[in-house]
């Protein structure tokens, strides 16, 4: 094994597992060997946040004599590793796009591929080291001695981190072999990325919502007993059955990766050549007799198919309300079937709030124009009206907008048992936000336009950047929570008529307003 040459290709790949980092530091002026340490010290901080988070909680528990509690640790990081796998291969493996660039180099497959596992595992750790410190403090409150508690906490810990990688392997280099995937890339491999962290979210607020009610008494959790193996080896290291288990782990750990050099590695140099996004282009098929605006829809559909481009956007501008839905509907708390009429306003206003969190600079709408790039100079020069491309664009953009945030009412009335006229309230309330905060973003696209980025994070953070995004998002839910709080309080304290019908009529001159505005100031400039 060349190191130099490994070491290289570490470096490589370490810029491919987390691209908005990256980018990031790039624009702070950072490159080279400052831009490793960079990457570097940002998975060292993020180990570091999640011990300091963790760390309390689990000093206050006695895992030796609590296994529900261990094994729920263990599960918990066990999902955030899984959905930050899913990514990390992804990243490194399928969207570097640089393994067509290594072929005329003096670089072995073996040294290529572990180059890329050793990145995906170090991009796994940091969300992980939580468990390390379970494992040695079962072991340490149980008797062991300290030495042999730290070198068995770092084995299972291996064990564990392994069978992570093993199970995220064969996941997505299973799923790029299918021929639905060969069909369908872009697809399959959005889905693969918003189910991963889709999991990730429902699983973690579904463990929570199983705590049951705590008192001042710790009191123990059910166990999962599917990994009762590394208890036993903790805290209990010299009895048969913790014997069996720990022979048991290794064979299962042996078992998988036998099986990922038996069906993944002879053909993974090829399957990965032929799956990376930009390597092999397929044709689109010639449609007879489509008006312009049938072509038009098809070509914004194309724009937006890109995987990355999904995943961010799930991620960033559809994932937080999701979360709060989930999380208060899983407590099974928030039936709330029994409110009145006099709630139409609130639950229009809740409406408006869902829109506002969903539709910002990281939406879909907010940076159709930019997603041009190239494109948009040469559609102007056509005998084309911007008029009516740009308003084709606009109509395209914002539908998917009110198709989003309508499921994400419906999901929230029907968790929440919302009467039928009180759902309609806030379906309705929400669509006409999404409607106008689609106008001002997709003219904020155009006053800010960007059509040389390379990084869709790059559109994201026009303008405000990275702490003006979390301004924005964090000032919305502050200011929306307290706007909702005082609304409840009012229609419990007034009659229906007396404060509804004046918010109502602000309301409405209010969006009137904002509709005149932008067709008078941004769509009229084109006629």
């Amino acid at each position: 094994m060349n190191k130099t040459q490994l070491a290289e290709l570490l470096k490589v790949n370490l810029r491919y597992a987390n691209p908005q980092t990256t980018n990031k530091a790039r624009k702070a002026g950072k490159s080279g060997a400052q831009l490793t340490r960079y990457i570097m010290n940002q998975y060292l901080l993020s180990g570091v946040i999640f011990i300091a988070i963790y760390g309390l909680t689990m000093f206050a528990i006695d895992f030796s004599q609590m296994p529900g509690f261990f094994t729920y640790y263990v599960a918990l990081f066990g999902i955030i590793a899984f959905s930050q796998g899913i990514s990390a291969i992804y990243n490194v493996f399928f969207e570097s796009r640089d393994l067509a660039g290594y072929l005329p180099l003096p670089f072995r497959q073996l040294d290529i591929f572990l180059a890329k596992i050793m990145i995906v595992t170090l991009t796994i750790v940091p969300f992980t080291l939580p468990v390390l410190i379970v494992f040695i403090m079962a072991g340490m409150r149980s008797g062991v001695f300290v030495v042999l508690a730290v070198v068995l906490a770092l084995i299972l810990f291996v064990l564990y981190l392994s069978l992570v990688f093993s199970v995220c392997s064969f996941i997505v280099f299973g799923l790029t072999r299918t021929k639905f995937f060969k069909k369908h890339k872009q697809l399959v491999t959005t889905l693969l990325l918003v189910v991963s962290v889709g999991i990730a979210v429902v699983g973690i607020l579904v463990m929570n919502s199983q705590s049951g009610d705590m008192s001042y008494e710790m009191v123990d959790r059910g166990t999962i007993a599917l990994l009762l193996p590394f208890f036993y080896i903790t805290t209990k290291p010299f009895s048969l059955v913790a014997l069996l288990s720990f022979l048991g782990l290794i064979g299962l750990n042996v078992l998988s990766m036998y099986l990922i050099k038996l069906t993944l590695l002879p053909k993974m140099y090829e399957q990965l050549l032929d799956a990376s996004p930009g390597i092999v282009s397929t044709k689109r098929k010639h449609k007879p007799n489509q008006s312009l605006r049938q072509l038009l829809f098809s070509y914004n559909s194309q724009l937006i198919r890109d995987p990355n481009l999904i995943m961010q956007v799930f991620s960033n501008s559809i994932l937080m309300p999701l979360i709060f839905i989930i999380a208060f509907a899983v407590t099974g708390q928030f039936n709330l079937n029994f409110l009145g009429i006099e709630f139409m306003g609130v639950c229009f206003t809740v409406g408006i709030v869902l829109a506002s969190l969903s539709v910002n600079p990281m939406s879909f709408v907010a940076n159709i124009i930019s997603l041009d790039k190239d494109n948009f100079l040469f559609v102007r020069s056509l005998p084309l009206s911007m008029t009516m491309y740009l308003k084709e664009k606009f109509r395209f953009a914002c539908l998917i907008q009110l198709v989003i945030n309508a499921v994400i009412v419906l999901a929230m009335g029907i968790s929440f048992r919302l009467s039928l006229l009180l759902l309609a309230s806030a379906l309705l309330g929400n669509l006409l936000a999404t409607y106008l905060l689609s106008l001002r973003y997709f003219a904020r696209d155009y006053r800010l336009l960007l059509l040389d980025w390379t990084n869709i994070s790059q559109l994201f953070t026009r303008g405000s950047g990275n702490v003006g995004l979390v301004l924005l998002m964090m000032g919305t839910i502050f200011v929306s929570a307290i706007l909702l709080v005082l609304y409840s309080i009012g229609v419990m304290m007034y009659p229906f008529w007396w404060l509804n019908v004046p918010i109502m009529l602000l309301l409405a001159i209010g969006g009137v307003c904002w509709h005149v505005y932008y067709q008078h100031h941004f769509w009229q400039r084109f006629d």
